[in-house]
């Protein structure tokens, strides 16, 4: 996860309530941790902050650092330990497997460890790997020293990793020695703790400490017996033999191979659920954005061009040679896919992972992977100008803002006043020379207006303004004059390729960043966030006419008004037209 450089999106100081709530959630994760063992690891006088980083793949994790040192960090409101607090608590949180040494530097290189790899004791049998469950917290070190090297989660279960006879994937690693996690540290070697089994205690309890569990679900993962040098020939006949398995024990990732893997999973699957009754002829895009992109497990970020394919049109292709699909073309450039094969060979056998339980989610709550954004309040509003100030007077001063409300209200309390209602035409209003002067034009002559006319003469007259009153803030956001609405517009590049550009979400504070990832994995196309000379602030570029996406996405998912979106109707006028 962090073999690559990732970006930092902030790194905020934390209170001493922070400090406390950490605490309190690694005693909640790690009931075995003592209190001594919590002033070691984060001391009181120690410097404590939050890094919310971006990695490559986009994955959004926080990590808390302590003293220049990330010693833990979430994926998902899940809670994981680096290597550095594994450090200072060896063995006290979590169930350890041993590998050779030779493997270890390959994990910096994108490898997880397979079963191959796993130093055990056979003699064991069931019980070799312990009796974890799949998706637990783990943690690796090598055959030389007991110090952790790498952390990761179970792929398997204990007794399904027995039951697959030493063959596929064993642990999924997430963190390891050398990332650029790790670098953000201090950079510490590994301390010395011996081979694993050999530390002074070992034979005192139950399991080496390095094999302590949080439940009693988790058992350890290595023999509580002291590993020799013998042993681990009787495991492996010999050494020789040892580094054989240790270059087969991992997997070099391809990362593309990874990503036609999972972008063909979310198709088959979206056919055996979402799409399994869908209506056809479907855009190919829209049954990308709600069909294959909700169906993409909740632990991974679904990104076409991070595949072979590099564009959703040849992996839809590659289907329509294998006889899955058909697409045609009703439109010059816009691909539908006309048929499903329901009965294909690659439909049929296709199995949902078991342990892929999500619920199906909106597409745009999936692409995200970050806090909903929740939209500001806006009220439109009407400030007393030295025009009306007369007729306000002395109730309310100048630069006052006014809601539609209390400004009929106000009216309806001067006229009962003023005695200004027609006895005989109640709908009429009788104008007396402060309303003469505020509500006419020069040379105009009208002794009465009725409720209707009068309301809307005195809120031409008065300036406007919008109240915009964001989450978490009390204070509203006054703006003078129109609001400033969302732009979408679209443009011509080089050979003709069309763009949309979306202009004024600054106004309402929406995320850039976020926005344009949300747009390249909803169409499937590339985002850039540029500047431009003739809008004010920022302009996000989307390849292709996504007005329509854009539009639905920002009043759907994003709340924002139609009143307040210009150009959402332009595609709509365009094919009437």
């Amino acid at each position: 996860m962090f073999n690559k450089p990732f970006r930092v999106k902030s790194n905020t100081p934390i209170k001493g309530s922070e400090r406390k709530k950490l605490k309190a959630e690694l005693q909640k994760c790690y009931p075995t941790i003592t209190e001594e063992d919590l002033a070691l690891a984060i001391p009181n006088k120690e410097e404590m902050s939050v890094m919310k980083i971006e990695t490559h793949g986009g994955e959004i994790v926080s990590a808390h650092v302590v003293g220049k040192k990330p010693i833990v960090f979430h994926i998902r409101d899940k809670l994981y330990p680096t290597i550095y607090l594994l450090w200072i608590l060896p063995g006290k949180l979590i169930p350890y497997f041993t590998t050779w040494h030779e493997v270890v530097p390959k994990f910096n290189n994108g490898a997880d460890l397979m079963l191959p790899g796993f130093i055990i004791k056979e003699e064991l049998g069931l019980r070799a790997y312990g009796r974890l469950n799949k998706g637990v917290t783990v943690a690796i070190n090598s055959n030389t020293n007991s110090a952790a090297v790498a952390v990761g989660i179970t792929a398997l279960s204990s007794e399904d990793m027995y039951m697959a006879g030493r063959r596929g994937k064993g642990i999924e690693i997430l963190h390891c020695i050398g990332d650029f996690l790790w670098q953000a540290g201090t950079k510490d070697s590994p301390p010395e703790l011996g081979p694993p089994g050999c530390q002074p205690d070992a034979d005192s309890k139950e399991i080496p400490p390095q094999n302590a569990t949080t439940s009693s679900e988790e058992q350890p993962a290595e023999s509580p017996e002291k590993k020799e040098p013998e042993e681990l020939d009787t495991n492996h006949e010999s050494l020789s033999e040892a580094k054989v398995s240790a270059e087969t024990a991992v997997e070099q990732k391809n990362p593309q191979e990874t990503m036609d893997d999972l972008l063909n999973y979310c198709f088959f699957k979206a056919l055996r659920t979402t799409a399994k009754k869908i209506e056809l002829p479907v855009l190919t895009s829209n049954f990308y954005r709600l069909h294959i992109v909700p169906s993409c497990p909740s632990e991974k970020t679904l990104d076409v061009k991070k595949s072979s394919y590099k564009k959703l049109s040849k992996f839809l292709d590659v289907l329509t040679k294998e006889g899955v699909i058909e697409v045609k073309e009703f439109t010059k450039g816009v691909e539908s896919i006309s048929a499903i094969r329901y009965d294909h060979e690659r439909v049929r056998s296709f199995r949902v992972d078991i342990n892929d339980k999500q619920d199906q989610l909106p597409v745009l709550e999936k692409v995200g992977e970050m806090e909903k954004y929740l939209p500001p309040v806006i009220t439109r509003m009407y400030a007393v100008n030295a025009i009306c100030l007369p007729l306000f007077t002395p109730t309310y001063r100048k630069g006052t803002n006014l809601t539609t409300q209390q400004i009929r209200q106000y009216l309806t309390e001067y006229v009962r006043a003023n005695q200004l209602q027609n006895v005989t035409n109640p709908s009429q209003v009788t104008l007396d020379p402060i309303l003469s002067d505020v509500m006419l034009k020069k040379g105009e002559i009208i002794p009465s207006l009725s409720w209707e006319e009068l309301m809307n003469r005195i809120q031409m007259k008065l300036s406007t303004v919008y109240e915009m009153i964001f989450p978490n803030q009390t204070t509203p956001l006054i703006v003078k004059g129109e609001l400033e609405p969302v732009e979408i517009t679209t443009a011509s590049r080089a050979g003709n390729k069309k763009v949309t550009l979306i202009s004024g979400l600054e106004t309402y504070r929406i995320d850039l960043d976020e926005f344009a990832r949300r747009c390249q994995v909803g169409v499937a196309a590339s985002t850039t966030i540029t500047s431009s000379p003739a809008k004010k602030g920022q302009v996000v570029l989307v390849q292709g006419n996504q007005i329509s996406f854009v539009g639905n996405l920002l009043i759907d998912e994003y709340g924002i008004p139609k009143q307040f979106i210009q150009g959402f109707d332009l595609k709509k006028a365009k094919s009437k037209k």
